[in-house]
């Protein structure tokens, strides 16, 4: 029998996933996509999705008005300093909006390109700097843009707030948008200088809209994953439409940043297949064919 994931296993997972590398000796991109998924809200509760308990020292929160919501904690096992940019809240959420357009679009670098940036200074100038080997920054869709920019722009930032040698940056962003002209315009804004090696990698899938969004560009590199499918029922094309079984790439379950954080390591050769009757999900070879005559068993 299929050893199906449950969706009601995600948020779990994130949580335990958190737990287990609290004592890490290093952290790696499945710890960093963790982070990035547990720094949602809970629409409910109003609280983080993810609690980080001993074995996180929180160092600084950033939340302003322009909508930026970040936080830095120090990582005593692996001496690594980590910042955490928060995503788009919904739909409803205007300050993201305002942002994504505005960076995306129309360059400009808003209030939280410039809010994630002064994080990720003042974060490193709190730190117990000489327990800091690494800088660790990550996110998910805008938190993942405002990462790459981060990255891109963090040795730069931290040798002109006074850091002779500021240690090694990693950046990774899970389903990221990409506000790169928005981030070159910062940098001239305020002088810092681009370091295009920056060790920067974004994990994105093909069916992920916001990674492909018209004015898309980050600083790093892209790592395509496997995208998520289901079967639904629709009609077939022409004249005299017939119900029929489709592959659908649903918008949400794509983006979902909890199902990047557990199957991070599928490659793009691979697919996410969800089943409704089992409300699961199954990684396997290949992508699945687009229609058939009758409901999948699996479906």
């Amino acid at each position: 029998m299929p050893d199906w994931i449950p969706h009601a296993s995600l948020a779990p997972g994130v949580q335990a996933a958190l737990d287990a590398a609290a004592g890490a000796a290093a952290l790696d991109d499945s710890a960093a996509a963790a982070l990035a998924a547990a720094f949602y809200k809970d629409f409910k509760t109003g609280q983080l999705a993810g609690t980080l308990g001993p074995g996180w020292n929180k160092i600084l929160q950033g939340s302003q008005a322009g909508g930026y919501d970040g936080m830095a904690w120090h990582h005593p096992a692996s001496r690594t300093l980590v910042v955490v940019n928060r995503g788009t809240e919904g739909f409803a959420s205007f300050p993201d909006w305002v942002q994504n357009v505005g960076a995306q679009i129309l360059s400009q670098p808003g209030p939280q390109l410039h809010g994630a940036v002064d994080l990720l200074r003042d974060a490193f100038l709190h730190a117990p700097q000489d327990q800091i080997a690494q800088i660790l920054i990550c996110g998910h869709s805008l938190g993942g843009a405002l990462a790459d920019v981060q990255g891109a722009v963090g040795r730069s930032l931290l040798v002109q707030a006074g850091i002779a040698n500021p240690p090694p940056i990693r950046t990774v962003g899970i389903a990221s948008a990409g506000f790169k002209s928005a981030g070159q315009a910062l940098a001239g804004q305020r002088g810092l200088t681009i370091d295009l090696k920056a060790d920067i990698v974004h994990y994105i899938r093909a069916e992920d809209a916001v990674p492909h969004l018209p004015g898309h560009g980050v600083f790093g590199t892209e790592k395509p994953v496997a995208s998520v499918y289901e079967a639904r029922l629709g009609y077939s094309a022409g004249a005299h439409p017939t119900p029929q079984w489709q592959r659908i790439a649903d918008f949400l379950r794509e983006h979902t940043a909890s199902l990047y954080w557990k199957f991070l390591a599928e490659g793009e050769g691979r697919h996410v297949w969800y089943s409704r009757s089992q409300d699961g999900y199954l990684a396997r070879a290949g992508t699945p064919q687009k229609r058939w005559g009758s409901r999948p068993k699996d479906w």
